[in-house]
């Protein structure tokens, strides 16, 4: 999050701004005016990669050297960023409940507080970055080195500044002070360091503070909107040290599309419409906040044959858990451009309510039932008869919708301009061909005249009209693999991309796993003699060969660089 100070909710989402959020901007045009740094979040970044497992974050305390009261107790950080803290209603409470299990913060850990050789002045003339390795130095001085792959909080013990800083394009660092420690404001914060940007609107008129760019912010169903979501009251992680209220600091959950980015979403959930060829469908919705309930966790509706990162989403939200505070239930539509999701909204009217349809580029969407445990909603796009790039309409008559190379087109009406010059009365009636021609053929009473090339080709097209046809077919997602590489698929949850043989040798491996397992040392699930676990994802107790279980970690260990990154 841009912004370095978090209170400047917006009046529009039914945010609250106390008289603190009130110094903070003035606060925050001086540090502006100072620059943020080269360590600021740029909203540019490299697309996310799925996350997963337990996601280690060093907590580091630190004291200005002119400040020496501390606002809250180690106890308290460790409840609220580490596993010690789980039931409580922190931080790994919510990345468990948003990642449905499969991001924990086990092995996080909170040290200090240590005094930096640093005064509260002298600091704020530096940026983001360096205030955040100043902290780490003083840590390390002391005897704590932040162990390998940790990502960093730095949290300082007075106001100053707060949000997250990038190293090697990778917001894994994060700062924050008394005012931005809550568990709102942190796992925004967080979420940068697993990749996530911003959410936005469609709304040009909007812009939640000078900095920010046209539509930033302005999703406040989705937590990388804050500090302008929805929020409700929160006593245990919500008030600030020398704040005599408690403020709206708790959030909703991501949307959809931010889920389906981080890998949060199983497969088997996500429907990409048009992909199994059918054009009109109605599809049940589970809320996000409920995954418990069946169906559809979201519905991505492609459009754009040119661009297969750009096409809507359908999500339904329910007023409940993390997300009570937005106002109701609602199903929410996004346009997804570059890898980042915009919410829709009824721009230039009253409320700037979300838009409850979409009739727009072939694609029509409308609300069957809404405001229950589920909803329904019924698609239909054009989407299924449309070509992949680089192939048109062949339209040898109206209708024809087999999908050819430009060139082929541009013959088949040059053809049909000039059939009747072909045409002669002979032993197949008033159009026998010419000699050297021969019908076309392209469809059941074809009869144009055309060189025994262009009836083969014509032959080959009609072969081959299937594989070039409805781009829905050909989307995965934000997590869609490089060319050459596929889902490993070792469970509906594994995003990890992978060559063919090994995605087939982990479909062999789960398909025979019980007959690898036996009762003994490590349970009902221990490996029989010459198997070890496959350890692809923590809890992944199926039995493979050493050979498979090192090629797993390595596979881990190369899967952001197999991204299909829509981002660049």
């Amino acid at each position: 999050m841009k912004h370095l100070l978090p209170r400047q909710a917006s009046s529009a989402t039914g945010g609250s701004t106390s008289a603190r959020g009130k110094r903070t901007r003035i606060a925050l045009a001086g540090l502006l005016a100072a620059g943020l740094g080269a360590g600021a979040v740029s909203t540019n970044q490299a697309s996310a990669t799925a996350v997963r497992g337990n996601t280690k974050w060093s907590i580091v305390l630190c004291k200005f050297k002119d400040v020496s009261t501390t606002p809250n107790t180690t106890t308290f950080y460790n409840q609220m960023f580490t596993s010690a803290g789980a039931g409580l209603g922190g931080l790994d409470d919510y990345f468990r409940d948003q990642s449905n299990g499969r991001v924990r913060l086990t092995g996080s850990e909170v040290k200090g507080w240590y005094t930096m050789p640093h005064t509260k002045a002298t600091q704020a003339t530096k940026s983001r970055w360096q205030r955040i390795q100043d902290c780490v130095a003083t840590a390390k001085t002391n005897g704590y080195t932040i162990p390998a792959g940790n990502r960093t909080i730095a949290i300082t013990n007075d106001f100053q500044d707060a949000g997250a800083a990038s190293a090697g394009g990778v917001a894994n660092q994060v700062l924050l002070d008394p005012g931005s420690t809550n568990v709102g404001f942190a796992a925004h914060e967080m979420l940068h360091g697993y990749g996530l940007d911003h959410s936005w609107s469609n709304d040009p008129s909007y812009q939640n503070a000078s900095w920010s760019g046209k539509g930033e912010y302005d999703d406040p169903w989705d937590e990388m909107s804050a500090m302008a979501h929805y929020g409700w009251n929160t006593a245990r992680y919500g008030r600030a040290a020398g704040d005599a209220q408690v403020d709206l600091v708790e959030f909703p959950g991501l949307n959809a599309f931010h889920l389906d980015e981080l890998g949060w979403l199983p497969k088997s959930r996500v429907t990409t419409h048009g992909a199994n060829g059918v054009s009109s469908s109605s599809y049940t919705l589970a809320p996000l906040e409920t995954q418990s309930t069946s169906g559809t966790l979201l519905i991505r509706v492609p459009f754009d044959p040119g661009d297969l990162n750009h096409y809507y989403t359908v999500e339904y939200r329910r007023k409940t858990g993390w997300s009570q505070g937005i106002p109701g239930d609602t199903v929410l539509f996004h346009e997804v451009k570059g890898g980042t999701p915009y919410l829709l909204r009824q721009v230039g009217t009253a409320g700037r309510n979300p838009v409850q349809s979409i009739s727009a580029n072939g694609v029509s969407i409308s609300i069957t039932s809404s405001g229950g445990a589920t909803a329904v909603v019924k698609v239909t796009s054009n989407i299924t008869s449309r070509c992949v790039q680089g192939y048109v309409w062949r339209d040898a008559r109206p209708g024809d919708t087999v999908c050819v190379t430009g060139a082929t087109r541009t013959q088949t009406a040059n053809d049909n301009a000039v059939k009747a010059s072909r045409w002669v009365q002979g032993a197949y009636g008033p159009h026998t061909c010419v000699t050297g021609y021969v019908w076309r053929e392209a469809f059941a009473g074809d009869d144009v005249c055309v060189t025994g090339a262009t009836r083969t080709q014509a032959k080959a097209d009609n072969a081959a009209a299937a594989s070039r046809a409805n781009p829905a077919r050909l989307i995965s997602g934000p997590n869609a693999c490089k060319t050459g590489y596929v889902w490993r698929d070792a469970d509906q949850y594994d995003y990890t991309c992978v060559t063919g043989a090994t995605r087939t040798q982990t479909a062999s491996d789960n398909a025979v796993r019980a007959s690898r397992w036996v009762q003994g040392a490590y349970g009902a699930h221990t490996c029989i003699n010459g198997y070890v676990w496959r350890d692809a994802f923590p809890g992944d107790d199926v039995c493979v060969t050493g050979a498979t279980r090192t090629q797993a970690a390595a596979d881990n260990a190369a899967a952001a660089s197999r991204v299909l990154s829509p981002k660049g």
